[in-house]
């Protein structure tokens, strides 16, 4: 079974991926800064939907080494978690030398005591292939990568190596730019069995804007049903003529 992670931004992304049949959501909010840790109502109205979910513990856009603040708000996050009920946490820390940073990673672990999924912060390690290592080491379920490249089509050599390398140990799970369209060739050429993409539109939004001014100016992007369901449907019909 192909493992089919949805990363949603919104309660209607979520409904999207439940209702295509979904694996799991990865739940996160602030796309533009590659997702952010979604507010606590958004963590419980999504437990309404079942479907496991993962939420992202990310305080800000941008870099990622940590402050001691950043690093409580991260800790507090965690505990409206565990207080959800919620199956998992997506997060990850690096040093500002752009290694894994052990005893951060650990410390968040450990408060957590659940799977945990390291996200793409992994891209931006100096070496892939150590910072896979420790992680693996750390106790981590999973690593989401686009092979330390800007999309998972540019990074299939090095997203293949992982997966010979570590899936043994650790479920390698490649993201970005992933469709309908290329998802099959990606799980086929890396012999991944996970797999993680978005599926979303952006679309301008009608509702409660009278005001011309601001008619390109609202957008909304979202989790799209169709796709997600197109690319479902792709991944099990090939997986179906391959086992």
């Amino acid at each position: 079974m192909i493992d089919i992670e949805i990363a949603c931004n919104s309660l209607t992304s979520c409904i999207n991926a439940f209702e295509a049949g979904a694996t799991r959501v990865e739940l996160f909010e602030n796309l533009a800064d590659g997702g952010c840790t979604p507010s606590a109502g958004l963590i419980m109205a999504s437990q309404k939907l079942n479907i496991p979910k993962y939420v992202m513990i990310r305080p800000r856009g941008g870099h990622f080494c940590y402050n001691s603040m950043e690093i409580d708000m991260m800790l507090h996050d965690i505990e409206i978690c565990k207080q959800a009920n919620i199956q998992g946490i997506v997060f990850g820390c690096l040093t500002a030398s752009g290694n894994i940073d052990l005893s951060t990673n650990k410390m968040l672990l450990e408060a957590w005591g659940g799977p945990a999924t390291f996200h793409r912060a992994i891209d931006r390690t100096l070496d892939l292939f150590e910072s896979a290592k420790a992680i693996t080491d750390l106790g981590f379920e999973r690593i989401l990568s686009s092979g330390g490249k800007l999309v998972a089509e540019d990074g299939l050599e090095n997203l293949r190596k992982l997966q010979k390398e570590f899936g043994k140990h650790i479920h390698i799970m490649p993201g970005s730019g992933i469709t309908s369209k290329n998802a099959v060739s990606i799980l086929r050429d890396t012999g991944c069995s996970s797999i993680h993409a978005t599926c979303k539109v952006t679309v301008p939004s009608k509702k409660g804007t009278t005001n011309p001014i601001f008619a390109n100016t609202d957008i909304e992007t979202f989790s799209e049903l169709t796709e997600i369901r197109n690319l479902i449907e792709a991944i099990e019909k090939w997986h179906s003529t391959n086992s």
